[in-house]
């Protein structure tokens, strides 16, 4: 029996395991992606709610343009709910009224007493929002 132990490794050549390792790296990636962004959006609802203090407090408001927005009122924060997707967003400093905003600010929720609007990018999106009884 004869071991060859002098094969030299050429790093500048592409063989079918490279491109085999470059793919798995490749797909891997976006799974991984998937994987982490589930777990962060989990991570921050359990860092807003926290165990809330008493009932969770919920409210739907009618806006212009026959908008809806549903929005559930958590410790630190508010799970707001669109017709398309659902935003979770930490309370942040307000000099009147209650205000929840994601990290870099590009979506802010407002609410003051039974009336809301929501700013998207410096925009108003949902405007003229009142609290439906």
């Amino acid at each position: 029996m004869k071991v060859v132990l002098n094969k030299k490794i050429v790093f500048n050549k592409v063989t079918w395991y490279s491109q085999l390792l470059a793919i798995i790296l490749y797909v891997s990636t976006f799974v991984l992606g998937f994987y982490f962004g589930g777990e962060y959006k989990e991570a921050m609802i359990a860092s807003i709610e926290q165990k809330p203090v008493g009932n969770i407090i919920t409210a739907t408001f009618n806006c212009a343009g026959e908008k809806i927005i549903f929005v559930k009122f958590l410790s630190r924060g508010a799970i707001v709910y669109l017709k398309d997707r659902e935003l979770v967003l930490p309370q942040t400093i307000s000099a009147s009224g209650a205000r929840y905003a994601n990290a870099d600010e590009s979506i802010v929720f407002w609410n003051k007493g039974n009336t809301a609007f929501i700013q998207e990018n410096g925009a108003v999106t949902y405007s003229d929002c009142v609290e439906k009884e």
